[in-house]
């Protein structure tokens, strides 16, 4: 009895175990013009309809309602071009911006990090190089007219000397 139900247990065991990590805790609200907003910070104005909030389940937050005084009548929607420019930025442009910056810095991380593997695989077959001169390893550069010309031990010499250099400058 108890092997029939192994497959199905196993079965949900790995339903559990694909099941989707949760997602980046973020808040979602309508603003005032009825726009859907979606951030990592919590609406700056208490009249905004609040949908969602880090930590909550659906349904189990109840979105908040402005109610407007009775006296005193809403001011029309303001577009977004007509804000000062002296005004704070909302919560989706600072959004954006922080995500904007995060984006920049990983690609700033990632070129550093191409940089120093290229620079490390060059110091690697220029140490190489040396070693084969130190050694005594058959060299050659090219010609002017594109033929192989063996280095002799005054060239190789010299070759050492300059691959030295280039290594202590560029690898150390």
């Amino acid at each position: 009895m108890l092997r029939s139900f192994a497959p199905c247990l196993f079965a949900a065991a790995l339903a559990v175990l694909a099941a989707p990590a949760p997602a980046l805790a973020y808040w979602q609200w309508r603003d005032a013009n009825g726009h859907m907003v979606y951030s990592d910070v919590p609406p700056s104005t208490a009249a905004a309809s609040v949908l969602r909030a880090p930590g909550r389940h659906a349904g189990e937050f109840q979105p908040v309602q402005a109610t407007p005084a009775a006296d005193v009548a809403t001011p029309a929607p303001a577009k977004a071009s007509a804000r000062p420019a002296a005004a704070a930025p909302t919560p989706e442009e600072a959004f954006q911006k922080r995500r904007e910056a995060s984006v920049k810095a990983a690609a700033e991380e990632a070129r550093k990090e191409t940089e120093a593997a290229e620079r490390a695989t060059h110091c690697a077959q220029l140490r190489n190089y040396a070693n084969g001169l130190q050694q005594g390893m058959r060299a050659a550069v090219a010609g002017p007219d594109g033929s192989l010309q063996h280095l002799n031990s005054e060239q190789r010499q010299a070759e050492l000397i300059r691959t030295s250099a280039t290594l202590q400058q560029h690898c150390n």
